[in-house]
């Protein structure tokens, strides 16, 4: 690893890391691995060497913080769908599939759903793991599931849409959002007011729910895998292009404004962005490693962490503890890295 870094500590797992997460209290962070295991981590900045977890027998497919605030929520490709508290010794099954996928997870704020699919359907669980329900069928394989801050509603995105369903409904009938292309990725505005996905075509469309109004944001390099509100949700940060490109959505939204952007260089893409909980400030990491972290205010951003010369080293993780204290950083080939306040004002005044 390059040496000029604002690293406070770090740890090599020599495994491929597919996913980072941190639960709803924010006091722990999940790294998933590519045998199947996970690495838990108390999210302060002088955390202990990580506790080791064995989850699937295969990989993490998605992994999300769960309806206990504690917990965190994976599905696999071994077709397990589990649930595990880091204070606990072993992962909670919460449903099976034998020979499928479990292609996403999600879980609602209020702590009542969970929510995962498998090829075109989507099925739900309630706080105590049991049905809730039929599966929800769509007409192609889902993208995305993200519900809503007020947990009444559950987003499956899929080819040419979205489906908006009630969770407590009796009918079985979506609200569908159309729009061409393969929607991936989903996010809701933390007002409820917006929904957005990602497209495989390295663009954003959104729609606002009281008026069905509808927005479009092209001109990305790449997919768009990471999406971040700002504190307040005043911007979108998103991935996909060699700037963080922030999108307002104060003022009426982004409807015919230019996006914000920040950080940047012509030879690196950004993969991942984080928003800090309680400032105005962005953490990005990019294709080749590099970490940066970007007041909102005009001021450049500092570089925390150094391109790493090495392909493969990508950043596949960036997360904030819930206090902004501790950044949480994961990079493909293994290495998982820990930022502190301290140690990157230490790195600014030996810089200078």
């Amino acid at each position: 690893m390059a040496a000029a870094s604002a690293i406070a500590r770090q740890w090599e797992f020599k495994l491929p890391i597919t996913s980072l997460a941190v639960n709803r209290n924010g006091n722990w962070v999940c790294a998933t691995l590519g045998d199947g295991t996970a690495r838990l981590l108390e999210a302060h900045d002088d955390t202990d060497n990580p506790k080791i977890l064995a989850l699937h027998n295969g990989i993490s497919l998605s992994l999300k913080a769960d309806t206990n605030p504690a917990a965190f929520i994976s599905g696999g490709d071994d077709g397990k769908i589990l649930s595990f508290d880091p204070t606990n010794e072993a992962p909670v099954l919460l449903a099976e599939h034998k020979h499928q996928w479990v292609d996403h997870v999600a879980s609602s704020t209020d702590g009542a759903y969970r929510a995962y699919s498998i090829g075109k359907q989507v099925h739900l669980l309630n706080a105590q793991g049991e049905k809730h329900g039929n599966p929800l069928a769509h007409p192609s394989s889902i993208g995305g599931l993200a519900f809503s801050p007020n947990s009444k509603r559950l987003a499956a995105s899929h080819y040419d849409g979205v489906s908006l369903w009630w969770t407590n409904a009796k009918e079985t009938v979506p609200v569908k959002l159309t729009w061409k292309g393969s929607h991936l990725g989903t996010i809701w505005h933390p007002d409820g007011k917006i929904l957005l996905t990602s497209l495989q075509e390295n663009a954003l469309h959104g729609w606002r729910m009281s008026d069905g109004n509808e927005m479009r944001m092209q001109g990305y390099a790449a997919k768009i895998h990471s999406m971040d509100f700002t504190v307040k949700g005043k911007y979108l940060a998103t991935s996909g292009a060699d700037q963080i490109i922030c999108w307002p959505f104060f003022g009426g939204g982004p409807w015919g404004k230019t996006p914000l952007t920040l950080g940047g260089s012509d030879a690196r893409l950004v993969t991942q962005v984080a928003a800090h909980p309680k400032d105005e400030l962005i953490a990005a990491g990019y294709d080749d490693g590099m970490i940066v972290m970007t007041p909102m205010d005009g001021r450049m951003e500092v570089m925390i962490h150094p391109p790493v010369s090495e392909k493969g080293n990508a950043v596949v993780g960036l997360v904030w503890s819930t206090n902004g204290d501790c950044l949480f950083a994961a990079l493909e080939s293994g290495y998982l890295m820990l930022f502190t306040i301290s140690s990157v004002q230490k790195a600014v005044a030996h810089a200078n």
